[in-house]
């Protein structure tokens, strides 16, 4: 049989179909300066290219989960989304994050450790003092326990460990599954005793707080109406 006449979408394999769309992803990064693309301007390339959507493709090759499952399964881009599901824009992690990038090579079983150990503590709580101590002693044993009870943020990593525990310690217990970036930067003041900007300015000092959200693969952020909302993946609130 002529290779020529195969159908794409059985010929390409899943790997080929992620480095063509890093390639296009490259390529419109390059030519408008911009990071972001929107998912449906990549399909367009792809489609210009090889005469089907690579989401034909992902089904023809059993990725029954649609190609935004598969473009976040692939670690190397960064997905945040719309209103609208099938509307969302995706970058590449080596160039949105590097920094971050690295932290993703620690191994699996390490940053599943990290995050239950840090899970476990935002669930405790507080135990303090006996109801003779007067308010200011209180509250300086509430800051030493705050203190001494969350490790140090000395990397990307332990900000992107921290970041997750919380938000899903808030969205736990939101009825609507999500939680403001306002509401997630306070918590983690209350919790670290510092802004979160002076955290994020000594791991990583060329980013804003909502593109390191952006980028890490357990949240999703989209803006409603006026602000940014972040919802856990279903996979990392087991």
């Amino acid at each position: 049989m002529d290779e020529s006449h195969q159908d794409p979408s059985s010929s390409l394999s899943l790997q080929q179909l992620i480095e063509e769309l890093e390639n296009f992803t490259v390529f419109e990064c390059q030519k408008n300066g911009n990071p972001w693309i929107k998912v449906t301007r990549l399909s367009e390339l792809f489609c210009e290219k090889y005469g089907v959507l690579p989401e034909t493709v992902a089904n023809a090759q059993g990725c029954r989960d649609g190609l935004r499952s598969l473009i976040k399964s692939s670690k190397r881009f960064s997905i945040y989304g719309t209103p609208i599901p099938q509307e969302f824009y995706v970058a590449l992690f080596q160039v949105v994050a590097p920094a971050l990038q690295q932290s993703q090579s620690i191994p699996l079983h390490c940053r599943i450790k990290q995050r239950s150990e840090a899970e476990r503590r935002l669930s405790e709580p507080l135990q303090v003092g006996g109801t003779r101590e007067n308010q200011l002693d209180r509250d300086q044993k509430i800051s030493e326990h705050q203190a001494s009870s969350f490790p140090p943020i000395q990397s990307v990593n332990d900000l992107e460990v921290a970041l997750i525990a919380i938000a899903k310690s808030l969205v736990a217990n939101n009825p609507q599954n999500s939680v403001s970036i306002g509401q997630l930067s306070q918590k983690f003041c209350d919790y670290y005793m510092q802004p979160i900007r002076v955290a994020m300015r000594s791991v990583c000092p060329d980013l804003k707080l909502i593109e390191l959200l952006k980028v890490i693969p357990s949240l999703q952020v989209q803006k409603v109406e006026a602000d940014w909302q972040v919802t856990v993946e279903a996979d990392s609130m087991e």
